[in-house]
């Protein structure tokens, strides 16, 4: 007969040891993902791009009666080309204003100093004496931000052209995604048999149907945001170039990035510039900025939903809600999760359950 203590003691252990299992596979995974995940980014990235020059494929086979490879390879040269001769033009000008704006900065912050330098007496008039130690404070500071600003363009112009050297490192991830992504493109259909026969019925073909919508849908948000921040982007280096802002390429890719950020936006940079000029009296310049924000603003609020509903094949209210639920629960990555899960939803439905009635 069992003594009392057996069961109890048992069930102990078994607990532990399933605690023990779990913090195992726990640690396995985020090693996994810490190790593994790194080494598959090229091919993580292949596949994305076999999914983005697809249509292309297709078309050239269909057009120009072409043999797979040959389409996929063709397919590629245009895409790297195109992209890889704009990029490199952008680089060439925005180095040239770089460069420029390195060699103007110090006279800007010269001026800056100045002006700030001559409203501390103002400062002063209206709240009383100031401390000496907060006059050498206040100083000093400007002196620092002059600097920094200096620094900081130098060091964005040294690490463009670092970029450009392209070390080893890059170089072989590049070679491997371009490789990756000319056999993933090319034998996509041998692909997708082999998964099949590796999982079985019918949880292979419902799989691979559920991770293509999903796919296409992450490509196609990314192609709508691309769309929207090009948008941006555009119109911003437009803007500047018409009311008459030096260096309008440079600050137009700059609003371009900050457009990625959500809540912030554009008005990071605008909004600020424009405030600086309504204190030095520029009441104009101030408006045209201002003006310019709210094009950009009110153009931004008009195209996202249905660039990213047409895109996606979503109802406008359900991306919008999908967009900002995620942006509420996760954050930043939310804003793209959000409409993917919902697409991911959506694909399940249209495979029908992905698991068997019993």
């Amino acid at each position: 007969m069992e003594p009392r203590w057996y069961k109890p003691a048992l069930n102990t252990i078994v607990i532990i040891s399933a605690g023990l299992l779990l913090l195992l596979a726990l640690g396995v995974g985020l090693w996994l993902t810490g190790n593994i995940l790194p080494a598959l980014i090229p091919f993580i990235i292949a596949i994305f791009i076999s999914f983005l020059i697809e249509p292309l494929v297709n078309f050239l086979q269909r057009k120009f009666r072409l043999s797979r490879g040959l389409a996929v390879m063709l397919a590629m040269l245009l895409l790297f080309g195109t992209l890889g001769t704009l990029l490199v033009l952008l680089i060439i000008q925005l180095i040239a204003e770089l460069v420029s704006l390195s060699a103007t900065l110090p006279g800007i912050t010269h001026e800056l100093r100045i002006y700030v330098e001559q409203m501390i007496p103002q400062a002063i008039r209206f709240y009383g004496d100031l401390p000496n130690n907060m006059v050498s404070y206040l100083q000093d500071a400007i002196r620092n931000f002059g600097t920094m600003l200096q620094s900081l363009v130098e060091v964005a112009a040294t690490s463009l052209l670092s970029f450009l050297s392209l070390v080893p490192g890059t170089f072989i991830l590049i070679i491997v995604t371009f490789l990756a992504t000319y056999f993933i493109a090319k034998d996509r259909r041998a692909i997708a048999d082999f998964w099949k026969r590796l999982i079985p019925a019918p949880y292979g073909q419902k799989s691979l149907t559920v991770l293509r919508e999903v796919l296409a849908a992450f490509i196609s948000y990314l192609k709508a945001q691309s769309v929207l921040v090009i948008i941006t982007t555009i119109q911003a280096i437009i803007g500047f170039y018409i009311i008459g802002v030096d260096y309008a390429l440079t600050l137009g890719l700059v609003v371009g990035v900050l457009d990625l950020i959500p809540v912030l936006g554009p008005a990071t940079l605008i909004i600020p510039w424009a405030i600086w000029f309504f204190i030095q009296g520029n009441i104009a310049f101030g408006i045209k900025l201002l003006v310019l924000y709210v094009t950009i603003f009110v153009v931004r609020q008009l195209l996202e939903p249905r660039i990213v509903a047409a895109n996606l094949g979503l109802h406008p209210l359900a991306t919008l809600l999908a967009m900002y639920m995620g942006l509420s629960l996760l954050g930043f990555i939310g804003l793209i999760l959000g409409p993917i899960l919902l697409i991911a939803i959506q694909a399940t439905l249209k495979a029908g359950n992905i698991f068997p009635k019993a």
